[in-house]
């Protein structure tokens, strides 16, 4: 069986790999589709100080059940819940399983303890909890329905109200699929920022029906003109940085969500507490561990609510991951989703 593994800075292998047994809660999968997420660039860039195995943006099909596994088929195609909740802790039995933590099945910690294969590969275990069954979406498209359970969770964190005004900072995937579920929401107005050198993507949000492209590297967020003044409700997809410039934009009783993350300095950000209590803003984070709303995801995009198919710019075989990691990180204004397909 083959896996990819990858190395710090930018180092790839193909390697063949053998599978343990199953044990009675593991399932096995044929991998459909895996996408390449800015999680695997970072890894790539900097993280991956050994060689590793990667990728976690999962589809397959069941090949292999143990003896304790009950909710999916041999045959069945299934999502994979990077990581899942247990359902026994007193979070989860007290109804806020979006706060179980170092408890439930999790495809990376599974990986690295047990030298398991990940979603670059042509199999993987995994616990029967991350396991999530559905039909009638294509594999490259339903392997989105992890990154969108992010922009699901980030927009339910902001929690837009019927006719507010939205901005989305940031046009990547979770970015772009986040202007659709908002606007779904009912939403009045929804408003982007990127940079202008991803033309790519800016072409699609407009395709999505945006009221207006926010280029910063020409026209500051503070320095746009919102028709409202400011707006109700925003949805950082950006590093951090940008959170004080947004919290200027805000109207009374705004609130910034953001899942943008930074290493080193950039984690830091100053702004004016003084001016967020006396305009009633908030500022909420949203990290979407455990991953959560699969089934929905999938309900948005049969319906046509999210149209993942722009997303995908780029589809590759295994043996091909080290060239298209290299130009998801060089050729950002080209590539927005990277798939891997079987």
């Amino acid at each position: 069986m083959k896996a990819a593994f990858v190395k710090s800075p930018f180092k790839f292998e193909i390697r063949d790999v053998d599978l343990p047994s199953l044990k009675p809660n593991d399932v096995l999968l044929k991998i459909k589709a895996s996408g390449i997420c800015g999680t695997d660039l970072h890894t790539a860039r900097t993280e991956a100080k050994d060689w590793q195995t990667f990728g976690h943006e999962i589809v397959g099909i069941v090949e292999q059940i143990g003896s304790n596994v009950e909710n999916v088929e041999v045959g069945q195609s299934v999502l994979v819940e990077s990581g899942s909740f247990c359902g026994t802790c007193e979070d989860c039995r007290n109804g806020r399983v979006d706060l179980c933590h170092d408890r439930a099945p999790n495809v990376f910690i599974r990986a690295e303890r047990e030298n398991l294969t990940m979603g670059f590969a042509e199999q993987v275990i995994i616990d029967k909890q991350n396991a999530v069954p559905f039909e009638g979406v294509p594999f490259e498209e339903a392997s989105l329905v992890e990154p969108m359970g992010v922009a699901l969770d980030l927009t339910y964190t902001v929690d837009p109200k019927f006719n507010d005004d939205v901005l989305v900072v940031g046009l990547g995937p979770i970015g772009l699929m986040a202007v659709q579920i908002v606007k779904a929401m009912g939403a009045r107005k929804v408003f982007v920022a990127n940079h202008s050198r991803s033309k790519i993507r800016i072409d699609v949000a407009k395709s999505f029906g945006v009221e207006d492209v926010i280029l910063v590297d020409k026209t500051p967020i503070g320095s746009y003109r919102f028709p409202k003044g400011g707006v109700d409700r925003a949805l950082v997809t950006a590093p951090p940085y940008v959170i004080p410039e947004v919290l200027d934009v805000m109207n009374f009783g705004g609130v910034v969500g953001f899942i943008g993350i930074d290493y080193g300095e950039g984690r830091f950000i100053k702004f004016d507490a003084n001016k967020f209590h006396f305009n009633k803003l908030q500022l909420r984070a949203s990290h979407a561990v455990p991953a959560l709303y699969f089934p929905r995801c999938i309900d948005m995009i049969k319906s046509g609510a999210v149209n993942v198919k722009p997303l995908i710019t780029d589809t590759f075989k295994l043996e091909e991951i080290g060239e298209m990691m290299v130009k998801a990180e060089n050729e950002r204004d080209k590539v927005i989703k990277a798939v891997m397909i079987d």
